[in-house]
């Protein structure tokens, strides 16, 4: 603590701080970044792409004919399954459809990516008819229609109550539609309907109209359905108010045997926050007529609901054990009131309370060895006898995997609905459908063969394939033919042929074609942007725009100085080395050190200061996972004690805060921006006086909290959402977030990894950073969309942070290949025409790209290898860094293209060198020399049209002395050209409906479709985490080089590695394995697996029973692995060039998957197979060029905080003359306080940060000296 006002005016170089005046700590700040940022030229650094092919406002309008105006007039068109094959033409003529709409084509591409033509509901007119609805007033900026009826009574739009809006009411008719079949006739009851001499309600008769809307609105008996319309559309609402309607008129009873069945409702949420909001939403909106009782049990439920007569929280023993007897009527199913009765519960405490594991008994079977034991899940609920009318699975992700504990929990469940609500069908891939439709299909296929058997047998002997799907188009949409498309063994025929290739890769053209009935079936999904049909004619469209804010978003592509690139290019080749090195391990079954690697590229691309902190932590029995750095967080470990370990040699030591925030920001490319963009936007009030607020998403716990200390020191008030919070905390940051106060959270960090649900942040924060990319696309979105929501008054600005020539491009790359499959669906009627307009408009890069020398050279040459380089001694690249034509810069000797300005590709070299020799190398490089030539030099071939899989298998096929040669560079020039015009693009294409047969081509406009909504010139095509290494060393380029040539796998077959996993296998890799398991087999086979494989699987539970076996198979996978190793090296002999040392290291018995740094003997072992001699004793962290102080010893031992360190394992980081560190005796055990825990003994500097770090309430202590 500072003790004089003088020396803490002395840190702050003379600026006036204090925790309750937020003007002078924003002026520091301000000043504080200016000066950091100001040897970094932020307006060259920071490179802002967006609102691509914007230029103007567009008119949308069915008469027009220019091409962007038709373009947006069509992607709102769409409309569901029957009104696909309506054209705009088809309406031409009606003044309504003619009104014009002014969109950019950003709007349009949310359209595309967020809906689904084929799912986008019935008509409004009709839907407002059945339900009774009456106009009430408008909302939104385009003036939306609000909705009321007498059915629901607690939603009149009076007062401070909410109406319903047009998705929400075609949402609710939908869902009955696929619950019920044929629509019943709905029933009021109020003053005006009741007939006291009868003491009944009459209902006046129905019109003609109003039958006949009823009974085209009815549709295929499916017994539920997928709710997944854009975040913030209101789903919550729509499914109470369904839930209401049919508890409130007896639609959720069922007959069996001719006895009425009164049965409970259930809803599974995420997590017990939002548990608590459907509750009370469900008291606000529902009729208690309707629902006379809430139940709700869980760890965190709000206890003070036990006196009010409508919730009742039930403790853990009431739940499994002591049902209470007031309640017993639940279970009564001669009982009324218990199908007027609904669950709310988090899934995570449902799944632990009532789904179980079992030995599987088996008298027939001999005696079976010791871990052998076969086991199945069971409910208990089920097994006595409780069972459901519906249930409901908000967030339904959670149950997309039907190997998991929270899938079973749902499936076993005896049930007669299912209602899946979620914004992100596919999650991370289209794999992820499956376990929703296994889901859905159990209640129709006891449907089909118990009620309707003569059709069951029909659709067992006539729909035996995939084509057989396309005669449901002459059906009618009500048809219960219709179910086949759900039929789970149908659903696998579309993925199967891709799996079984060997990767999670899925045909684009086959999704398009047989994944649209599924959806028309299953799934309503409608974006902000939407079109709604309102009439059965087809004529008019009402436009949900204006209903979310409008939103804008952007891309930053931040360029490093050249010094920090050097040094990133440097670390990023030794990880993508490890990463080769890892796919042995992927290859026998292990994909954790691929994990790691991950981790670390992920890490070094945003910060290498962060980097290296991973490194050194590493190397001392600590870390930056998640469990570390909740310890720094439990010891309140600031940025300041952080601070000595980002020192290198010669650097002299901070002073005053400027110092520190110069520091922070010297090797943190991403951090660097997040500060401009707080400078520039944050600390000046809003319009309305206010603070204004700002949402980070990212993924690495680290990096999160590295930002969050970095802004407390700046005096900004951030928190993260992380997963060490409780409930209660998790409530009490998101209430301060969206709070207006001074002294509120400013700055949010959102992690990946928390769950989203019930952090509507949209009240006061408009502004969005994705300072980290996600492993998927709408994992991404759905973190942006916290602010995005019904209610949001201000327009949106959300920015992308890719830094260039990183790992970045790499991940994006990936992220746009795991959802262009399910894009494919899209592309069905009228928006058709809208893909061929977006190609057509898109086509000038193209012929720009033909027109360029490189793409000329390409075109003559047909080489698509790197040219051969020599570089000059001491490891610098020879030649001078040159501007080119396109703006980017290459060093001389490098080929650079304008297809992508941020290098994709290392400039791999064909070096002679004695380890080549040894092995001769003359005769491959000779080889090698020919094929360069000739391998692509078939004119057809080389400019065919391709998918992005397609070019990736050409690349595996490549002769094994090429591959470490390939241009990616050159490649995504090829691709590029592929779409000229015949006759070397003299005739320049027009693209048409047609084309869009040809896979490639409507990839293409898919992926124009996501560069559009994520603001991205270009996408990269990368097999590997590559990058441009003109920088690095000959002799890593080397070593990098033989690798490469070593293997056939790609990042693309390796599916089965999760992104953010702790397990050894990914879920989706079982799904993908489950898949495969069905290759061959009929469709009846694949049913009868599906039935028995319901409570059986590799559950987390079961896996758990057999983890006493886990280490024995880790090690034995790296006993083969090492041997896999060996027959590598064995190929190349030391010498003295430094390359590749053969000097062995004893084998330390540790297990394979050992996360990398976490074991410093494992890392050098590894190392010296992939890393060169000279680097061995290191690691990847050049120990020589880090300053430790005493201080900082201290502090690394002292905050292990939280881990019971059993015989007091010693800290091995050395003092920096590399003595023993005197602090303290290496023999000495560390101190520990009475609860066995590591004292946190705290680094003795003075620091105005003791309390500074959450909500700058007594931040800076002033104590008077003696």
């Amino acid at each position: 603590m500072f003790r004089t006002q003088e020396r803490l005016r002395k840190f702050y170089s003379d600026h006036s701080v204090h925790p309750d005046r937020i003007r002078d700590n924003q002026l520091f700040a301000q000043w504080a970044i200016g000066e950091a940022l100001r040897a970094y030229s932020p307006e060259t650094s920071f490179q802002v792409t967006g609102e691509i092919k914007k230029g103007k406002e567009l008119t949308v309008g069915t008469d027009k004919t220019a091409v962007p105006k038709k373009l947006v007039a069509a992607i709102q068109a769409e409309g569901q399954k029957e009104v696909d094959a309506e054209t705009c033409e088809d309406r031409k003529g009606n003044k309504d459809a003619d009104s014009e709409i002014f969109q950019d084509i950003g709007t349009v591409a949310e359209s595309i990516i967020a809906a689904s033509p084929n799912s986008l509901g019935p008509p409004i007119e009709a839907c407002a008819s059945y339900l009774l609805m009456h106009k009430c007033g408008e909302y939104g900026r385009n003036k939306l229609a609000v909705w009321r009826s007498p059915l629901f009574r607690k939603l009149d739009y009076r007062e401070d109550r909410r109406g319903f809006l047009d998705n929400q009411i075609t949402a609710i008719v939908w869902i009955l539609s696929r619950f019920l079949g044929a629509l019943p006739r709905l029933n009021v009851r109020s003053k005006k309907t009741w007939d006291p001499r009868t003491r009944q309600y009459v209902q006046p008769p129905e019109t003609a109209q109003q039958r006949s809307h009823r009974e085209r609105l009815r549709g295929p008996r499916y017994f539920g359905g997928i709710l997944a319309d854009s975040m913030g559309l209101g789903k919550t609402l729509t499914t109470i108010a369904c839930i209401d309607l049919l508890a409130g008129q007896g639609l959720n009873i069922k007959v069996e045997d001719g006895r009425t069945k009164y049965r409970p409702m259930l809803i599974l949420v995420p997590n017990v926050t939002v548990a608590m909001q459907w509750v009370d939403e469900i008291d606000k909106v529902a009729g208690r007529h309707s629902i006379i009782k809430v139940l709700t049990s869980g760890n965190g439920v709000r206890r003070g609901r036990d006196g009010e007569n409508r919730v009742r929280v039930l403790t853990c023993k009431e739940f499994t054990s002591y049902w209470p007897e007031s309640l017993g009527y639940v279970w009564d199913e001669d009982h009324p009131d218990a199908a007027r009765t609904v669950f709310v519960m988090s899934i995570d405490a449902w799944s632990r309370r009532t789904c179980r594991p079992r030995k599987i008994k088996r008298e027939d079977v001999g005696p079976r060895a010791k871990g052998d034991e076969e086991y199945e899940m069971y409910s208990t609920f089920t097994e006595s006898g409780r069972k459901f009318s519906i249930v409901v699975v908000d967030e339904a992700y959670k149950v997309k995997h039907s190997g998991t504990g929270y899938w079973k929990s749902v499936a076993l469940l005896d049930r007669q609905f299912t209602l899946l609500i979620t914004a992100t069908p596919c999650m991370n891939m289209l794999s992820d459908l499956l376990g929703p439709a296994r889901l859905l299909w159990q209640s129709p296929e006891k449907y089909l063969q118990g009620e309707q058997t003569a059709k069951w047998k029909n659709i067992e002997s006539e729909f035996t394939d995939l084509l057989d799907l396309e005669r449901l188009d002459e059906l009618a949409p009500w048809d219960d033919f219709q179910l086949v498309a759900g039929r789970p063994s149908m659903l696998t025929e579309v993925m199967e042929n891709q799996v079984f290739r060997g990767c999670h890769h899925f045909s684009i053209d086959k999704t398009r074609r047989f994944l649209k009935y599924f959806e028309s079936l299953a799934i309503l999904r409608r974006a902000p942007s939407s079109r709604l049909f309102s009439d059965w004619e087809k004529t008019k469209l009402v436009s949900l725009d204006g209903l979310l804010p409008k939103v804008t978003n952007l891309t930053v592509d931040i360029q490093s100085d050249r010094d920090l690139e050097k040094e990133y290019q440097d670390i990023h080749i030794d990880l993508l080395m490890r990463y080769m090195h890892a796919i042995i391990y992927w290859q026998k079954g292990d994909v954790t050190p691929i994990v790691a690697t991950y981790r670390q590229f992920q890490l070094v691309s945003a910060s290498l200061d962060v980097y290296r902190l991973d490194q050194i932590f590493s190397r001392n029995n600590f870390g930056t996972k998640a469990p570390d750095v909740r310890a720094m967080r439990a010891a309140k470990v600031s940025f300041m004690d952080l601070a000595p370990f980002l020192l290198e040699l010669g650097d002299p030591e901070p002073e005053v805060a400027l110092d520190f925030v110069k520091l922070a920001v010297r090797k943190s490319p991403i951090l660097r921006y997040i500060l401009h963009h707080v400078k520039e936007n944050l600390l000046e009030r809003g319009p309305n006086g206010k603070i204004q607020k700002l949402l980070i998403t990212e993924a690495s716990p680290m990096l999160a909290y590295y930002y969050e200390l970095v802004l407390q020191f700046l005096l900004v008030h951030c928190r993260t959402l992380h997963a060490g919070l409780s409930q209660e905390e998790r409530r009490d940051l998101i209430e301060s977030f969206n709070d207006d106060d001074d002294h509120s959270c400013q700055v949010m960090i959102q992690m990946y990894t928390v769950g989203f649900a019930g952090s509507n942040l949209h009240r006061n924060c408009s502004q969005v950073l994705v300072a980290s990319q996600a492993h998927s696309l709408p994992v991404q979105w759905q973190a942006v969309h916290r602010v995005i929501r019904v209610g949001q008054e201000s327009d949106v600005k959300v920015v992308r942070l890719k830094v260039n020539n990183s790992f970045h491009s790499f991940r994006e790359s990936r992220q746009v290949e795991k959802i262009l499959p399910e894009l494919g669906t899209r592309a069905q009627g009228s928006t058709n025409d809208v893909l061929v307009q977006l190609l057509n408009l898109f086509q000038s890069e193209v012929n720009e790209a033909w027109e360029t020398p490189e793409a000329e050279k390409l075109l003559e040459t047909k080489n698509m290898f790197v040219e051969q380089t020599y570089l000059a001694p001491g490891g610098e690249p020879s030649g001078k860094r040159i501007k080119l034509e396109d703006e980017t810069f290459a060093e001389t000797g490098t080929v650079a293209s304008a297809a992508d300005k941020a290098p994709v590709e290392p400039p791999k070299v064909l070096l002679m060198t004695k380890n080549r020799a040894k092995r001769g190398i003359d005769e491959i490089s000779k080889s090698a020399k020919t094929d360069c030539k000739s391998y692509f030099q078939n004119d057809d071939e080389f400019l065919a049209l391709k998918t992005r899989h397609d070019y990736y298998n050409e690349y595996k096929q490549l002769p094994v002395a090429l591959k470490s040669s390939f241009s990616n560079a050159k490649n995504e020039m090829r691709r590029t050209l592929s779409y000229g015009g015949p006759d070397q693009n003299r005739t320049r294409r027009v693209w048409t409906v047609e084309d869009l047969e040809e896979p490639a081509v409507l990839e293409r406009a898919m992926e124009l479709m996501l560069r559009v909504r994520l603001g991205a010139n270009a996408v990269g095509m990368l097999p590997y985490p590559q990058i441009d290494f003109s920088l690095v060393s000959q002799e890593k380029r080397e070593k990098l080089e033989k690798i490469l040539s070593k293997t056939n796998i790609i990042d693309q077959d390796m599916e089965d590695a999760p992104d953010d996993g702790n397990q050894a296998k990914s879920k989706s890799g079982q799904v993908g394995h489950e898949i495969r398991s069905m290759h061959g087999k009929s469709m009846v086979e694949k049913d009868k697996i599906f039935r028995e494989s319901t409570a059986r699987g590799p559950t987390n539970a079961i896996r758990n029973l057999g983890r006493a076996d886990k280490e024995t198979r880790k090690m034995k996978i790296k006993t083969e692995v090492d041997e896999e190793v060996a027959k590598l090296d064995a190929e190349e002999t030391s010498d003295d060039d430094g390359s590749w040392d053969d000097d062995d290291d004893s084998d330390d018995g540790v297990p394979s998957g050992m996360p990398i740094g976490r074991d410093s003997a494992t890392v050098d072992r590894e190392s010296q197979e992939l890393v060169s001699a000279s680097e061995q004793t290191g690691g990847i962290v050049d120990h020589d060029n880090v300053v430790v102080t005493d201080e900082a010893v201290v502090f690394l031992r002292s905050n292990t905080v939280g881990r019971k360190l059993d015989n007091s394992p010693k800290v091995q980081q050395e003092s920096p003359a590399g003595d023993a560190d005197p602090a303290r005796d290496e023999n000495e055990p560390l101190s520990k306080d009475q609860s066995g825990r590591v004292s946190p003994v705290r680094v003795k500097r003075e620091s105005p940060l003791p309390g500074i770090s959450v909500g700058l309430k007594n931040a800076i202590l002033i104590e008077d000296s003696d």
